[in-house]
C-alpha cells in the first residue's frame, strides 16, 4: 500500500494470475484481493512476527544490562565427536572392543 492507502496496480501478468485464481473462487479481483489480505492479517504467524517487533527491543534493554563476560572459546575443547553407546560400554566391561 501507498502512502494515501491505495495498492498499486498489478502488473499485466500479475493482475493475470489474480483473476484466474479470483475466477476459481467466483470473486472480483478486489474482492479476492481484500479478502486475502484481511486473511493474512489474522494469520497467527503474521499476529507472532508484530508482537516480537514489540519485544525485541525490550529482550535488548534486558540482555544490555546483563554483565556477563564472553566465553573464551581458544582454551575449551571439542566434545567427543562420536560417544559410546551403552552396547559399547557392555562391550568393553566384558573384554570386547567395540
Amino acid at each position: 500500500m501507498d502512502q494515501n492507502g491505495q495498492v498499486p496496480p498489478f502488473e499485466p501478468e500479475e493482475f493475470a494470475r489474480v483473476e484466474a485464481a479470483a475466477n476459481i473462487v467466483g470473486k472480483s479481483p478486489a474482492d479476492f484481493v481484500r479478502d486475502a489480505a484481511l486473511a493474512a492479517a489474522d494469520d497467527p504467524f503474521v499476529k507472532a512476527l508484530g508482537r516480537a517487533r514489540d519485544r525485541v527491543p525490550q529482550l535488548a534493554e534486558v540482555f544490555a544490562t546483563l554483565d556477563t563476560p564472553a566465553a573464551d572459546t581458544s582454551t575449551a575443547s571439542w566434545p567427543d565427536p562420536a560417544p559410546l553407546g551403552s552396547r559399547d560400554l557392555h562391550g568393553s566391561q566384558h573384554g570386547h572392543a567395540a
